[in-house]
């Protein structure tokens, strides 16, 4: 359902959520199971969409640009997936140009929606807590 860049940056990005100060790369990447290089690409992805912020030097590394409670599941997945979500139908092997007439959109859309519904109303604090048994 989501491409595996999305998966490493929610373990990552979720990881952070937990953390009050910058940390580097290295052990962000082996705390979250994510592998270090892919989550090098992932950070100026996840820096120019406003949730990340990054820093050089001693006492650098990354941290979350905002409050975890005000970054939604839904603002990750298009930061890193785009539209993809909106517009791929598990029905077709092509991305759906929103043909009315399609005969699975009855069935996909209410599903497609809810997904969203739900990205959107959930942010990474919720997923931090989940993580940790509701500590917090």
């Amino acid at each position: 359902m989501f491409s595996q860049a999305t998966k490493y940056a929610l373990a990552a990005l979720t990881q952070l959520a937990t953390r009050p100060t910058p940390i580097s790369l290295r052990p962000l990447a082996a705390a979250a199971h994510v592998p270090h290089p892919f989550l090098a690409k992932l950070v100026p992805t996840l820096v120019r969409a406003g949730i990340l912020a990054s820093s050089r030097g001693r006492g650098g590394g990354v941290r979350l640009a905002r409050p975890a409670q005000e970054i939604s599941l839904l603002q990750v997945v298009q930061a890193v997936d785009g539209r993809r979500l909106e517009e791929e139908c598990p029905f077709h092997p092509q991305p759906c140009p929103g043909d009315p007439h399609c005969p699975f959109r009855e069935l996909w859309d209410p599903v497609r929606e809810a997904l969203i519904s739900f990205l959107q109303s959930t942010t990474l604090a919720d997923l931090a807590r989940a993580k940790t048994g509701g500590k917090r």
